[in-house]
């Protein structure tokens, strides 16, 4: 499992991201999965989720977390027993993960051109004042993956990605922003943290 980027941000978060390569066996081999863990890995019926699924595990393997630790809650929001704070993404051929002290929440996803179609969709009315910026496919995958990075962060199903998240404006080469979740009145504000690859990016959401 080649290591594409990994950094200690804050000195209390440290992120992890992996270049899926190995076959479903390879992945397997090494693990110690729970009965639970393995009734989840049945329930996945494409191969490349069964291999995101995996490289997570290994992924937390590597960090030395204890397999039983890992658990999921009632909406199915992973977490760790041991007081750390953990959240996970994989899409395609690509895993990471990220352990805080604090809420933390953490999303990737590839640039492809059918974003363009949904971005009308999640967009709240404040991201949508540059012509330019709702028709460029990175800003748009960049601001999906924010608002995926806040939702799970924020941890309250339920919510709008169009009404209810809101991402500050950012250029493209930013490294860090700020994001908004409003609910119930309330306003909660957040730290995002940018990182840019040749086929995909990566949000981090943190309190």
């Amino acid at each position: 499992m080649p290591e594409c980027h990994c950094e200690t941000i804050e000195e209390i978060t440290q992120i992890a991201v992996w270049k899926i390569t190995e076959t479903e066996s390879e992945l397997v081999s090494g693990l110690a999965l729970s009965q639970v863990a393995l009734n989840r890995l049945a329930l996945r019926r494409s191969e490349v989720h069964r291999k995101g699924y995996l490289a997570i595990r290994q992924l937390l393997k590597r960090f030395g977390i204890d397999p039983l630790t890992h658990q999921y809650d009632e909406n199915g929001a992973p977490y760790l027993t041991n007081g750390s704070h953990l959240s996970i993404t994989h899409t395609k051929d690509v895993a990471a993960i990220a352990i805080s002290e604090k809420p933390v929440g953490i999303d990737l996803e590839h640039y492809q051109k059918k974003i363009l179609k949904i971005g009308p969709r999640f967009l709240h009315n404040e991201e949508t004042q540059d012509p330019e910026k709702v028709n460029d496919i990175r800003f748009l995958t960049q601001t999906w993956t924010a608002k995926e990075a806040l939702y799970k962060v924020f941890r309250k199903p339920g919510i709008h990605f169009n009404t209810q998240l809101c991402i500050q404006p950012f250029k493209a080469a930013d490294s860090q922003g700020a994001g908004t979740v409003f609910e119930q009145g309330k306003t909660h504000h957040y730290t995002l943290y940018y990182r840019y690859f040749d086929q995909f990016c990566l949000s981090l959401a943190t309190q």
